[in-house]
């Protein structure tokens, strides 16, 4: 007898990545967007619905959607999917083999950033995920960026490329922050709220 219960996000998205899953031909829209990454337990956006859509994303193909997003909300969500699920660095270069141009150039960005990010967020995110694995270094030749031990230092260098490359002279090193920032702070909040409501219920 077939079981009604929902796939918890770890069975889900391993299914995905083994079944080379990418969903329906449609381009997904914000919200179906927002709707893969709560299922894959990346809460950073409102508004998300879990339809047939949604939920048959693949990795690679979520990527691609939020790339290729006009909305710079939808773009910075790539940084607490890479921090959340770390794994999906292959799905990432699969995803970059299938854009060109702007969006191409945005998930680069993003990911390099990203692998920044996991260095200086470590501690927190070993606390609230565990052991997780390193993003590997997979664009910055690419881009010509020299990444070194220096976080703070390489990330002003993938802002000042993203800067070039979209020519907009803007604090991208401070939209990459506020992106990691709101997410941790969510999670911790939704951690938190579980921590009392096991005390309250025992």
């Amino acid at each position: 007898m077939q079981s009604n219960r929902p796939l918890s996000r770890s069975v889900l998205l391993h299914w995905r990545l083994n079944n080379g899953m990418t969903g329906t031909s449609e381009i997904p829209s914000a919200d179906e967007l927002v709707g893969a990454l709560d299922a894959l337990d990346v809460p950073f956006l409102m508004g998300g619905v879990q339809n047939e859509t949604a939920l048959a994303l693949s990795p690679a193909a979520l990527l691609q959607g939020l790339a290729s997003a006009p909305e710079a909300r939808m773009r910075s969500a790539l940084i607490p999917l890479l921090l959340r699920h770390p794994e999906l660095a292959k799905e990432a270069q699969v995803a970059s083999t299938r854009l060109t141009g702007q969006p191409r150039d945005t998930l680069e960005l993003f990911y390099t950033a990203a692998l920044l990010l996991q260095r200086k967020y470590a501690a927190r995110l070993a606390r609230l995920f565990g052991a997780q694995a390193a993003l590997p270094d997979l664009y910055s030749q690419a881009l010509h960026i020299d990444l070194t031990d220096n976080v703070e230092a390489s990330l002003a260098r993938v802002g000042a490329r993203h800067a070039e490359l979209r020519g907009l002279n803007m604090n991208w090193v401070g939209g990459y922050e506020h992106a990691v920032r709101t997410w941790l702070a969510l999670v911790e909040l939704r951690a938190e709220r579980r921590k009392q409501h096991v005390w309250q219920t025992t």
